[in-house]
């Protein structure tokens, strides 16, 4: 039931902005009242409320149900078209879209669950390194890219010096160059891409301190990183690729940048400020 109370919460607080006026009365009492709602009459409700029963009805088919019989039925016993079994089952042609909808989003929900069972001290010898960088390389490939990519984008931010190198070569020049003091963060959820795993390989050989985001199981990768962080993935893609890999990456990424921003130097957090107060040029008033 906790499910449907919260689809409803996201609906009514997306809602409110455009509202009108008696109808906002409605919706904020719904808000903080979703619990109550379940035992109150369409009579004691708009009392409650502050708005007439035509209004509290208008607003229950903006959240997309016939009345307020309906919506109380729905808080009670839940969404019976809700199948909890469609968090597991791939993608298929006969799929609605809003099956297709349910199937990613419970894919990508159970990811992270599962990433964070596999959490370990290891993320906070990465945050450590991260934090007393000189500088920080990311190595990747394909779409392995966009983790790395808004990793670069909030580290930098902080005012810490960080690349991307996703070209074969690049990746074994910007290696070759690594020293002690510096940090390569390889994200590749096989473990097993070759000029990533070479490139990891020279930058430990150099002393660089070495990372790898992966999924759970031997690699090559593996073998030259001091510090790695795990994912756990469910495939319901119909060509076998990772629909959710990089949601639990980018998850993974965002919480180092935040522990960096809490935890580490006090200039990242100037830092940040100073950066967000020059982005705002772009914002149109």
């Amino acid at each position: 039931m906790q499910d449907i109370i919260n689809r409803f919460q996201v609906r009514i607080r997306f809602l409110l902005p455009s509202l009108p006026k008696i109808e906002k009365k409605a919706a904020l009492y719904m808000l903080e009242n979703m619990e109550q709602i379940k035992e109150m009459t369409l009579a004691e409700y708009s009392e409650a409320s502050g708005c007439s029963e035509a209004s509290v009805l208008r607003f229950c088919r903006k959240l997309g149900v016939d009345g307020y019989a309906e919506l109380k039925e729905l808080l009670l016993n839940g969404d019976p078209n809700e199948n909890e079994a469609i968090k597991y089952q791939e993608v298929h042609p006969e799929d609605t879209m809003y099956e297709i909808l349910q199937k990613v989003f419970y894919c990508n929900i159970q990811t992270l669950k599962d990433t964070l069972a596999l959490v370990s001290d290891d993320y906070d010898a990465a945050l450590a390194a991260i934090s007393n960088a000189k500088r920080i390389c990311f190595f990747c490939i394909g779409d392995a890219v966009v983790p790395c990519m808004l990793a670069q984008n909030k580290f930098m931010r902080l005012g810490m010096i960080c690349t991307v190198d996703t070209d074969a070569d690049m990746q074994l020049i910007t290696a070759a160059n690594l020293k002690p003091g510096d940090v390569a963060i390889a994200i590749s959820y096989s473990g097993r891409t070759r000029s990533v795993v070479e490139a990891m390989k020279l930058a430990k050989k150099n002393g660089a301190t070495t990372i790898c985001i992966t999924k759970m199981e031997k690699s090559p990768l593996i073998r030259y990183c001091q510090i790695k962080l795990f994912t756990a993935t469910h495939d319901i893609s119909a060509g076998k690729e990772i629909v959710a890999r990089r949601i639990a990456e980018q998850a993974i990424m965002e919480a180092l940048y935040l522990g960096l921003i809490n935890k580490g130097k006090p200039q990242y957090y100037d830092n940040m400020c100073k950066t967000t107060s020059a982005l705002e040029f772009n914002k149109i008033p």
